[in-house]
């Protein structure tokens, strides 16, 4: 059996210290006791009978009652063994979400020796959450022309567990081209960071997939994982390629104006603008200029003046 104090609210607690304060003996911070998290109700928290000094057979007989500061009864009084159990599943990470240490208050009111015994219980963390990053997918864009060494902050994980059950070491995995550092933040966080080990090549691949993974300090570890797309951005980094070194075209004089005489072709490994290829005549006389013309889009050469093979048998242009 249970002894669960009814939950009294401020004015009720207040006007109780107003009447006892003359004859009550207050004994502040006399009991503190520690229990896990998510332990089942009804879990043993001390011995507040033997740590108090009272009689089993009397216990009920005195009017021994607990009441919580808070909303929730979170503690009760076994009325057979004097023991302080939990009366409510308890969270850490809900109940103490801004602090390290978390501590519950309740007092122990034993009416018969006119005492008030405030009771503090500390609820230690267990490994009861994974690291989790808040975007599981990460996307980075980096240039190709990038240095090697150069560095690039990653998103970390959170653990709402404390200590060493909080995220503790992160792990890279999935291509040469980079590995992981790891900072240490003011406040002792972990911070991972992208480090390009070896030089990229957009033409040798446009996109590379990595896993972030992080670990909590508990046994077993607890691991949540990222995944990360590294898009390489285009640089010029690469020339026009013609199709041929050289082009060699044999014609009979008589060939109409306006034929195309020859299709030239380059083509650029680069992509958008970088690899849009264009056009132009490097080298021409005067008079192979008035006789061939180039198309800056196609590379199409045509004839636009007939050829008199009199005037000339041989034209070279580049």
């Amino acid at each position: 059996m249970w002894v669960v104090g009814r939950h009294w609210g401020r004015r009720e607690r207040a006007l109780l210290w107003g009447v006892l304060v003359a004859t009550w003996d207050a004994a502040w911070g006399q009991l503190r006791y520690s229990v896990p998290e998510e332990v089942p109700k009804g879990s043993f928290v001390g011995d507040v009978a033997k740590d108090l000094g009272l009689q089993l057979p009397t216990l009920q007989d005195r009017g021994v009652r607990v009441i919580d500061r808070g909303r929730t009864q979170y503690f009760a009084l076994h009325g057979k063994t004097g023991h302080l159990v939990t009366a409510e599943r308890i969270d850490r990470e809900q109940l103490c979400t801004t602090v390290q240490q978390c501590v519950l208050r309740c007092e122990v009111i034993v009416e018969g020796e006119m005492q008030i015994y405030e009771i503090e219980v500390e609820i230690t963390d267990i490994n009861d959450n994974a690291p989790s990053f808040k975007e599981v997918v990460l996307e980075e864009k980096i240039s190709e022309v990038t240095a090697p060494g150069s560095r690039f902050p990653l998103a970390g994980a959170h653990d709402p567990d404390s200590g060493s059950n909080s995220v503790q070491s992160y792990e890279l995995s999935g291509d040469k081209h980079f590995s992981l550092a790891v900072q240490t933040g003011p406040g002792g966080d972990q911070r991972p960071e992208l480090v390009l080990a070896k030089a990229l090549d957009r033409e040798e691949a446009a996109f590379h997939e990595l896993v972030l993974r992080a670990s909590d300090g508990g046994e077993p570890a607890r691991t949540g994982t990222a995944r990360i797309r590294v898009v390489v951005l285009d640089a010029n980094d690469n020339a026009p390629v013609f199709s041929q070194a050289e082009y060699t075209v044999r014609v009979p004089e008589d060939v109409p104006v306006g034929s195309t005489l020859v299709m030239v072709t380059a083509t650029d490994a680069d992509e958008g603008l970088n690899g849009h290829v264009e056009y132009s005549l490097k080298k021409i006389t005067e008079i192979a200029s008035q006789i061939f013309q180039l198309d800056s889009q196609t590379g199409a050469i045509t004839l636009v003046r007939s050829l008199d093979f009199e005037d000339g048998d041989t034209y070279e242009v580049e």
